[in-house]
């Protein structure tokens, strides 16, 4: 024989959520942890930043750009002409350029790839092969 029923744990139960009084959210904010807060200041800062406006390239610059880039098997940075919703410049793509097609190049990310319309490239720069010099740009 059962000692409770499901009838009498869902009273029960209704009977405490009515009389529970909940004291707000200040006793959780001892809680947060250290891993948490980190990655709410990391986003913070990266919502905050605001990538200027590098010189705009001609046409014949970028491809230019590009098939020196290509030949020497070289990492580029390439902004995009495309602005987010708050009006600023997207970060820059970064990657080697793995060929080209009628639709545009294609970009070597580090885990995927890319096809980029050439027409929507902004400014395209051809980084160092030296992988300090590549961090300091970009910075």
């Amino acid at each position: 024989m059962a000692l409770y029923t499901d009838e009498g744990a869902l009273e029960f139960f209704l009977e405490i959520i009515r009389n529970y009084q909940d004291r707000g959210m200040m006793k959780w904010n001892g809680f947060y942890l250290s891993d948490h807060t980190a990655v709410m200041e990391k986003d913070g800062k990266k919502r905050s930043k605001v990538n200027l406006p590098k010189e705009e390239l001609t046409s014949a610059e970028i491809d230019e750009r590009i098939q020196k880039a290509y030949t020497q098997f070289r990492r580029v940075a390439i902004q995009l002409a495309d602005l987010d919703p708050e009006n600023h410049y997207y970060d820059d793509l970064i990657g080697k350029i793995a060929g080209q097609g009628e639709q545009g190049i294609y970009l070597q990310l580090e885990e995927t790839g890319l096809l980029i319309d050439v027409a929507s490239i902004r400014n395209i720069e051809i980084l160092g092969t030296d992988k300090i010099l590549d961090k300091e740009v970009l910075r």
